[in-house]
């Protein structure tokens, strides 16, 4: 689960480190688990976003305090402390203040914004026997119409590999959901000369 929080991190980390200052309170005590040259990381502080990231309150606990789970959890700490480090060393050259990268960095915060309501949208529940049987059904006669339904392997010899194509296919549906949702809040206009040729939005 740490390994996870991690690798979340990594796609987030702009996010997760804004949420990690703002949890700098005068109140907060707690003692101080890492620091970046001035700025501080109260045990507090990285509890709070562990507890996000994983999203689970027994499992940020086991995260937290599992022997087992400590050279994650200090990997963790350790990619808090190089992203902080990396944004000061950038704000030092100047790079938030540079164009190109704050084009990126808007790039990147609409990906991870698109991702997460992604997610809110998708089904979290794993797939019923019935679920998975008429996604097998539906693929059967696909493969009819094409003419290659001799080729297609009985249910329970693929049974097992189908959950995974069944949350694709719920991830492809929140996905064109979100992308329905945006068209119907924002009117989006293009001079005619700069139309794409699908449309967008």
């Amino acid at each position: 689960m740490a390994m996870r929080a991690a690798k979340m991190l990594g796609m987030s980390g702009l996010l997760v480190l804004g949420t990690l200052a703002c949890s700098k309170a005068s109140a907060d005590h707690s003692k101080v688990v890492a620091s970046v040259g001035p700025e501080k990381i109260t045990e507090k502080a990285f509890a709070d976003t562990v507890r996000i990231m994983v999203g689970d309150e027994a499992k940020a606990k086991d995260v937290l305090t599992s022997e087992a789970a400590r050279p994650q959890r200090n990997q963790l700490l350790e990619t808090i402390v190089t992203q902080k480090a990396l944004l000061r060393f950038a704000k030092s050259e100047g790079l938030d203040k540079d164009p190109k990268v704050q084009l990126a960095v808007e790039a990147a915060t609409a990906q991870v914004y698109f991702q997460a309501m992604m997610e809110k949208r998708a089904a979290s529940v794993e797939p019923t026997e019935a679920q998975l049987k008429a996604l097998y059904d539906d693929y059967v006669k696909q493969a009819d119409a094409a003419g290659q339904k001799a080729s297609v392997p009985p249910f329970e010899q693929v049974k097992a590999q189908l959950p995974q194509l069944w949350k694709r296919k719920q991830g492809q549906a929140a996905s064109d959901m979100l992308l329905t949702q945006l068209k119907q809040r924002y009117t989006v206009v293009f001079a005619p000369e700069y139309k794409p040729a699908q449309g967008a939005m």
